[in-house]
């Protein structure tokens, strides 16, 4: 077995290990890699972490370590237990001679992983992560019931590319970063690992290990946050109480037993007939719940799920169910650290069966030139340009804005030929290709398109427009490209 270095950073003169000659000492991590190291066992030492602010410090010193090439999969100890932190360490020991044998491994399995990989691939980094930790290393969620994300992954995120975030987690500048620490809480790069855990499942590099949770979110804002509040079925108000109800059998009249009481007696308020036996008198009916707001009388309320962030208020069965798994290495995730390669699927169409946009482009830029060769081959491309998007989304709930739209482009696609091809260059522009189709055709499509502003019933403040338009690339010889065209028309949309 190869012999590997021991490092340790100093961050405070409390050291939990004693000095030896075998440990380099180093007072950052910044210090640490401007000496480019040989691969090597990091041990972060000195401070008792009994403290926010050493917490913080100590969170500092592994992002740095772990955004780094070097030591992005390298073993990693603290000297003592830092609540949030334990989970983005190795292990926390005061003795690192006593954890050796499984930091060692880790190392003997990074020495198969070519360096250079490892550079700019953020995404193989996860991968060799979990690699070197060995076959049964589990990638486990996190739970942070005061976050918004409420389960992410936090070994994840700290290998993450800060570049391409465009701040780095936690700035030391971040005035609430102490407290944003306390509730293990850096909101975007765990959102962000979210996303590129599922981005590794979906392509087959991570596969699901066991189902530890299911939590429900709000479909509006995906939040976890719910109050699940009792309201009264006939207005919504939550102003109501429990009631003992009486039902008069002389006339009918159900009111709560309050009206009825007279005296020492029970008198229906309405007949006035004296009630004595129940049963044969009067009885006590199903509905106990009288609303302080509409009168009205039922036998249980409603219940609703009220969102804690955006007050959105859903009924239960209508709520986002998203489980939660934990995660270990596949075949292929194995195969592409070994390699070095992550070999990604190559996508022409999206879930909604439209090319993507740069495939649409070539194809684009190809029939040009067809054209050149047989003049008659014309074609033509309807621009379609959606309004108010955002605001609906807003208003509506992400859940219930897929929905629309999706069954919004099915119509659209309904209307197109299979020979059409359809894309999108953004979230609000929608392009289709129509060959073998003249422009004065094509603008009656575009009619029948921009009708369907008519047939979309949609509760919100404002509605989804469409606004479709006709397009013809001019026929003449033209060197600009067919993105550059899409681009032009775009701004006339």
């Amino acid at each position: 077995m190869r012999e590997y270095e021991i490092y340790r950073i100093l961050l405070g003169e409390e050291p939990a290990h004693s000095s030896d000659e075998k440990i380099t000492d180093f007072s950052s991590a910044a210090e640490l890699l401007e000496k480019r190291p040989k691969p090597g066992i990091v041990l972060i030492d000195g401070l008792k972490g009994k403290k926010t602010s050493d917490m913080l410090k100590v969170f500092w010193e592994l992002v740095e370590l772990r955004e780094s090439a070097e030591f992005c999969f390298a073993p990693i100890y603290i000297s003592r237990t830092m609540k949030q932190l334990d989970i983005m360490v190795d292990g926390i020991t005061a003795n690192i001679e006593e954890r050796l044998p499984e930091a060692l491994s880790i190392l003997e399995r990074g020495a198969r992983v070519s360096p250079d990989a490892l550079q700019d691939n953020h995404n193989l980094r996860m991968l060799t992560y979990m690699y070197v930790r060995g076959e049964d290393h589990l990638l486990l969620p996190v739970c942070a019931p005061f976050s918004q994300w409420i389960y992410s992954y936090p070994q994840m995120a700290l290998l993450l590319d800060s570049s391409s975030k465009g701040a780095k987690i936690l700035r030391p500048e971040d005035l609430s970063g102490l407290e944003r620490l306390r509730s293990f809480r850096f909101d975007t790069e765990m959102i962000m690992a979210l996303r590129a855990v599922a981005f590794l499942e979906d392509n087959g590099y991570i596969e699901r290990y066991a189902l530890v949770d299911r939590v429900r979110k709000c479909p509006k804002c995906k939040t976890g946050h719910l109050n699940y509040v009792d309201i009264c079925p006939n207005c919504g108000s939550i102003d109501f109480e429990k009631k003992l109800m009486m039902h008069c059998f002389t006339c009918g009249h159900v009111a709560p037993d309050s009206d009825f009481r007279k005296n020492m007696s029970f008198v229906c308020p309405k007949c006035n007939t004296v009630l004595r036996h129940l049963g044969s008198d009067y009885d006590h009916p199903l509905e106990s719940h009288e609303c302080n707001n509409c009168g009205a009388k039922f036998i249980a309320p409603d219940v609703k799920a009220d969102c804690l962030f955006c007050r959105a208020r859903t009924d239960p069965s209508d709520l986002t169910a998203v489980n939660v798994y934990s995660y270990k290495l596949s075949g292929k995730g194995s195969a592409a650290v070994r390699t070095g390669n992550m070999q990604m699927e190559v996508q022409l169409f999206d879930g909604q069966n439209n090319l993507k946009f740069g495939y649409f482009c070539n194809i684009l830029e190809w029939m040009r030139e067809y054209r050149k060769r047989y003049s008659d081959e014309v074609f033509t491309i309807i621009g379609l340009k959606f309004s108010n998007l955002y605001e609906v989304e807003t208003s509506l709930g992400e859940d219930l804005y897929k929905k629309i739209m999706d069954e919004l482009i099915f119509r659209i696609r309904s209307m197109v030929r299979n020979t059409d091809i359809t894309t999108s260059s953004a979230p609000d522009t929608f392009w289709i290709l129509l060959p073998r189709t003249i422009f004065d055709n094509s603008r009656i499509l575009a009619e029948r398109i921009e009708q369907l502003n008519d047939m979309l019933e949609i509760k919100a403040e404002k509605k989804i427009e469409i606004r479709a338009r006709s397009f013809q690339i001019p026929a003449e010889d033209d060197q600009a490209a067919a993105e550059k065209y899409l681009a032009m028309f775009a701004e006339e949309l």
